[in-house]
């Protein structure tokens, strides 16, 4: 007798298909329901998950406190006050969106679960964006800053932006919203719970515009390396969109052949992923010379600062560039 059939005692010698929600093995008389597999709360992968999210969350807030107790140095003068504040707020939802991949699929966290990260990521996107059309109009105004429409320029950024991507997810959600569902996997003694949808038409323009804004904001800040060297800020946000695309590129494949809990897992994967990179290219060598290096945190180091920590990563990026590209060591390509 074959697993998913019962033998009935009433028509003997004949077996009887189990129910779709049911599941038997060999020479059984009866069936059971079969069990149901989400990402639960208690496996390991969710503590790790949460774990990493937290820590996110508290670095972030970290970075928030050294910038606020410290306000009154150079470098967290050049941070971009209001866009600082935003960015973070960005990074803070961005790490808490991780929960809502972990645990039962339910209706309302379906809904919730990518425009959540959606959003936020754009927040921190345009403000990054705005970031660098900022250091580019510093630098070509003619008095040294901004003018008053070219601040109200990267404001219009910083609220666009994130607004863009809030009518998206409300369209998405409007229109084709995601939702729990159960898969019955043909000849497995489980059903797997997960969020129909997220592969869907609605979940590619939120992926897509996050994109459009990750290259506004690299293309801008390539341009900015250009500038003078007080003007490093670019530099760092030129690293954290390469670290996005990179990172996007190569588990979107995965993401969207996976299924039940693994692509749940994946999706925390590469928020948390994109997230501390992100962090890190954008805030990690600045907080270490505001506590550990106050001597270089002055107007005249950042201006005559040639940010070793950046040139030794251009020359990291450079090299696997000639990997790729297969150009040998020590020769040079010619056109």
């Amino acid at each position: 007798m074959l697993t998913g059939n019962f033998f009935s005692w009433v028509a003997i010698q004949k077996c009887w298909p189990c129910p779709l929600s049911e599941w038997s093995d060999s020479g059984s008389a009866s069936c059971w329901p079969k069990s149901c597999v989400y990402l639960s709360w208690l496996e390991t992968i969710s503590i790790l998950l949460v774990s990493l999210a937290a820590l996110g969350m508290l670095l972030t807030l970290s970075v928030l406190v050294v910038y606020i107790r410290h306000g009154d140095t150079p470098i967290v003068k050049t941070a971009g006050g209001f866009i600082f504040y935003c960015n973070m707020a960005g990074f803070l939802c961005a790490f808490s969106s991780t929960f809502l991949v972990i645990g039962e699929p339910t209706s309302l966290k379906c809904k919730l679960q990518k425009p959540v990260f959606g959003i936020s990521c754009a927040l921190c996107l345009s403000s990054l964006l705005a970031k660098t059309v900022q250091i580019l109009c510093s630098f070509e105004s003619p008095v040294g800053r901004p003018s008053k429409l070219q601040m109200r320029l990267y404001l219009i950024i910083m609220g666009v932006g994130p607004f863009i991507q809030c009518l998206t997810c409300m369209l998405w959600v409007y229109l084709d919203p995601p939702d729990a569902r159960r898969v019955y996997p043909e000849g497995e003694p489980h059903i797997l719970l997960e969020c129909h949808g997220d592969a869907g038409l609605g979940s590619s323009f939120v992926n897509g515009y996050l994109c459009f804004l990750a290259f506004c904001a690299l293309a801008c800040a390539m341009k900015s390396q250009s500038l003078p060297a007080n003007f490093n800020d670019a530099q760092g946000i030129a690293y954290a969109m390469m670290i996005f695309f990179v990172t996007w590129l190569a588990v979107t494949p995965v993401l969207h052949s996976s299924r039940g809990k693994m692509a749940n897992v994946v999706l925390g994967v590469v928020i948390l992923l994109s997230a501390y990179s992100s962090l890190a290219a954008l805030f990690l060598y600045k907080c270490y010379v505001i506590l550990f290096r106050p001597e270089r945190n002055t107007a005249e180091w950042i201006k005559k600062s040639t940010h070793l920590p950046s040139l030794c990563l251009s020359f990291l990026l450079c090299k696997i560039g000639l990997v790729i590209l297969g150009v040998p060591r020590g020769v040079e390509r010619l056109n």
